[in-house]
């Protein structure tokens, strides 16, 4: 089983619903898990995520500290990372971990450990960073627009997704409708925060957390005029489909269908 858990961002710390669930996949009480905290630029986070996931049940937590391309491909690192059951990249500019790590040994030990079953998660911008096409800036609006968003290589776990962050409260819907208008085969995953998307084989997404996973598919799409549209002015886009998913919700991606269980409360 592959599993991917892009976490919206601003996680409640004292019913982190999103957390919880990466600790039970990953092993709860057996589990090894890895934390990645370069995107952050608080010297403490890798600390205070080691504390949480302790807190939360975990068998083991290690948090791999460096902050130059040059202390990267430690064997221990390395090491660490094939024993995982559990990838946890924090928060913070999601530029800092590819511009790390990218086309180095680590970062192929964390794509050979997702194909073996280790569960990866990232809050923020750990979420963006989950994908090969990532939204690294862009501006807040409901409208799509020329220019929005702008794009750069995550890690590169899959390239099925591109996805948001923090994204109804910073009203980012604008700029995930303009990146699947430039890239249809992809399908959209905005996460609200304190919430997770939990994708399963790539393909199932199911929400797990207080707020929505919105979900933009373009697959259906009959015509736009996103390659015509300059200097930031409005794009069209017609026949995309747009779900918007809660707590226990599920997509299933083999047929497009949604299921949506009957409410229940999360206290």
């Amino acid at each position: 089983m592959r599993t991917l858990i892009p976490i919206g961002g601003n996680i409640d710390k004292k019913e982190p619903l999103a957390l919880i669930e990466f600790v039970k996949r990953a092993g709860g009480r057996k589990a090894k898990i890895i934390i990645f905290p370069q995107a952050s630029s608080l010297k403490d986070t890798g600390k205070k995520y080691t504390a949480l996931f302790n807190t939360l049940g975990a068998g083991s937590v290690e948090s791999l500290e460096f902050s130059k391309r040059a202390e990267v491909n430690q064997p221990r690192f390395l090491e660490s990372i094939r024993k995982a059951s559990g990838v946890f990249i924090c928060g913070g500019n999601q530029m800092r971990i590819p511009i790390l790590i990218s086309g180095t040994p680590i970062e192929q030990e964390l794509i050979k450990a997702y194909q073996r079953g280790c569960v990866i998660s990232g809050t923020s911008a750990g979420a963006a960073v989950l994908s090969k096409t990532m939204i690294a800036y862009g501006k807040s609006g409901s409208t799509p627009r020329e220019g929005i968003a702008q794009f750069f290589p995550g890690i590169g776990f899959t390239d099925k997704f591109i996805f948001d962050q923090h994204f109804r409260q910073r009203d980012r819907l604008g700029r995930l409708i303009y990146a699947i208008s430039i890239c249809p085969g992809a399908l959209g995953v905005g996460v609200d925060e304190n919430t997770a998307a939990i994708i399963e084989n790539e393909s199932s997404i199911t929400v797990a957390g207080s707020g929505a996973v919105t979900i933009v598919d373009g697959n259906q799409i009959t015509a736009t005029d996103a390659a015509d549209i300059q200097n930031q002015n409005p794009i069209a886009v017609s026949n995309l489909i747009v779900h918007v998913l809660t707590h226990g919700c599920v997509y299933h991606g083999s047929t497009n269908k949604v299921s949506i269980p009957k409410k229940q409360s999360l206290s």
